[in-house]
């Protein structure tokens, strides 16, 4: 609790910062827990969440489904678009660092583990780097916008494999996240059916996994086991994957529920 309790100091710190000096402030990355966590905070705080008569909050991660993101405390004489497209450009808060081999043809398969080992062990910490997206060319990290020089002027090898780094526009990431549009029918839209649904398992271990807390719906640890998730909440199962419920489209013959949902890849 001393943690979340230095947490929601933080948060409400900043927030005060913006409020008093018309600046944008920002919260390093928080995993999704910990953005719930945040959420909290900011609906007893009563920071808003959207821009309107004053300053106001956003989160950025610097792609659309980024897991990890941070908190920006925006002045009121910024927009929501103009704030966005200073962080999506790099000018504000976050950027993104571009890792490619030096000699591609002799480059070592490596994973997201292999690239931010590397980086976190430059001395740079876990709540300074969001999210890491490899591809067939190298890999995008999006980190704090102070530390990319760092990271861009120190980090040459990842495990076996020498590398460049580029400083690049958050906009400029091509990594594509990639997923499967499914369907299926369940008997009910409890968590457990859609979970044993999706990761192929039985009611009873959907519902194990939901006692022993290792299901989180947009961050949070579910517990319940009646909870119903709304269309478009992403749900992450420890061990297994994650998933988007889409929402419900019609029934079976057998009167059965028919859900539709997208498989992270």
């Amino acid at each position: 609790m001393q943690d979340m309790d230095i947490v929601a100091g933080r948060i409400t710190d900043l927030w005060n910062r913006t409020l008093n000096g018309e600046y944008i402030n920002h919260t390093n990355f928080m995993a999704p827990d910990q953005q719930a966590f945040a959420m909290q905070v900011l609906r007893d705080e009563h920071i808003p969440t959207k821009e309107g008569s004053g300053a106001y909050s956003l989160w950025a991660g610097g792609h659309e489904e980024a897991d990890r993101r941070a908190l920006v405390f925006v002045p009121a004489y910024l927009d929501e678009a103009t704030a966005r497209a200073q962080i999506m450009s790099g000018e504000e808060v976050l950027t993104c660092v571009r890792i490619r081999p030096v000699q591609a043809r002799f480059s070592d398969p490596l994973t997201h583990r292999d690239y931010l080992g590397s980086i976190l062990n430059l001395g740079i910490t876990r709540e300074q780097v969001g999210d890491i997206l490899p591809d067939e060319g190298g890999a995008w990290v999006f980190v704090i916008r102070e530390i990319a020089p760092f990271v861009r002027d120190e980090l040459r090898r990842v495990r076996h494999t020498s590398v460049y780094c580029k400083i690049v526009p958050p906009s400029s990431c091509t990594a594509v996240i990639r997923t499967r549009q499914c369907s299926g029918s369940v008997s009910s839209e409890r968590l457990d059916s859609l979970v044993a649904l999706v990761f192929h398992l039985s009611r009873a271990g959907a519902q194990q996994l939901i006692e022993h807390e290792k299901i989180q719906v947009e961050g949070r640890t579910v517990t319940s086991l009646s909870y119903r998730p709304a269309a478009g909440e992403r749900i992450s199962v420890r061990g297994h994957g994650k998933f988007r419920y889409l929402g419900a489209g019609g029934l079976t013959r057998k009167g059965r529920i028919i859900v539709q949902y997208a498989l992270y890849l």
